[in-house]
């Protein structure tokens, strides 16, 4: 199959093919994401796939320098029609011959296709082998359907989590949503409270901050701050893309616990998002078992209170382009056997 690759210069085009196409896809192939990860300082390329002047794909494509390797990085992509096998190898091979013309030691994707599946042995077919990074990707999520009535919604969360949303708004627990990126300095101590008690990996301050403005400039994000007694006790950041809101940095004080905040502002950020128009609440990555000494098991069970279904991604590959790329896939074993994760 003959396809050319060209670079997407406009969000028009890009945000176009990615909401009209119906084809499974995130805000990390958002046009949003690229120009935030470019203000990061990083190398990134809107690649569009095209047969004739017909686009057929795209990936949003990152280059990474790591201290083990470069690599090429399309997260949760590309975006294609996975069942036109013909047309999937003809892009991966496209893929592989950028990467190498950038100089990478290895390409990564992490395309939302099922597991197991034929789409996942046309991976595996074309050179890609299984990714040793930890999940970073929610490749293994937790969903739910706002199409529903608000009440049946309530009906189908677990008991616990239906009395604890009550209780906050008893105990006078109010919620803010707020865009101003200036709150993000309320928003950031309930963070590293947080990042501290899980023992967590931690994005910095400027890195939240800046992926919240250029999202919030389109009004694709909102922060929600929960207030107890004159102080912000929980928070979180919400990102409303392409008809699912996705539930992303988020934190409660310790010294609150007592206190079920956490719970009622969901609440409040799922009545947002159907107010919103949003068919899908994605609460982001999940334990893939329910082993209670997964650092993710707490948070696990209190997304699963809320009702809803677990969405399952193919895990993340590697395409190996050089010797080298070996030595990050041992070190990358070991960090993931160390996490956990």
């Amino acid at each position: 199959m003959n396809i050319t690759v060209g670079v997407i210069t406009e969000k028009s085009v890009w945000e176009g093919f990615l909401g009209d196409s119906g084809l499974a896809h995130s805000f990390f192939q958002s046009w949003n994401w690229g120009q935030f990860e470019r203000s990061l300082g990083k190398t990134i390329h809107y690649l569009g796939f095209y047969q004739l002047d017909s686009l057929l794909a795209v990936a949003l494509v990152t280059e990474v320098d790591a201290r083990r390797g470069r690599f090429l990085h399309v997260r949760n992509g590309p975006v294609l029609d996975w069942r036109q096998a013909s047309m999937a190898k003809a892009i991966l091979a496209e893929l592989e011959q950028f990467a190498r013309s950038v100089s990478c030691d290895y390409l990564r994707i992490s395309p939302l296709v099922p597991p197991a599946g034929q789409q996942e042995r046309l991976v595996r077919m074309s050179g890609f082998v299984d990714s040793q990074m930890h999940d970073v990707d929610a490749e293994i999520t937790w969903m739910l359907d706002l199409r529903q009535p608000e009440e049946k919604i309530l009906a189908e969360m677990r008991k616990n989590t239906r009395y604890y949303i009550r209780k906050a708004e008893r105990d006078g627990v109010t919620i803010e949503v707020t865009t101003d990126p200036e709150r993000i300095d309320d928003f950031w101590p309930i963070y590293q409270d947080t990042i501290r008690r899980q023992k967590w990996s931690a994005y910095s301050k400027e890195y939240i901050r800046s992926e919240f403005e250029q999202f919030v400039k389109d009004g694709s994000a909102a922060l929600f701050l929960a207030r107890y007694e004159d102080r912000w006790i929980a928070g979180a950041i919400f990102i409303y893309y392409n008809g699912q809101v996705y539930y992303h940095h988020s934190g409660s004080l310790t010294e609150y616990r007592k206190i079920t905040a956490p719970y009622l502002l969901q609440w409040e950020s799922i009545r947002e998002a159907k107010r919103r128009g949003m068919d899908t609440y994605n609460f982001f990555g999940i334990a893939r078992t329910d082993d209670e000494t997964h650092p993710w098991h707490g948070l696990t069970f209190f997304k699963k209170g809320f009702g809803g279904y677990e969405q399952v991604w193919m895990h993340a590959k590697d395409k190996p382009l050089r010797l080298r790329y070996w030595i990050t896939h041992l070190y990358e074993r070991y960090e993931r056997n160390r996490r956990g994760y």
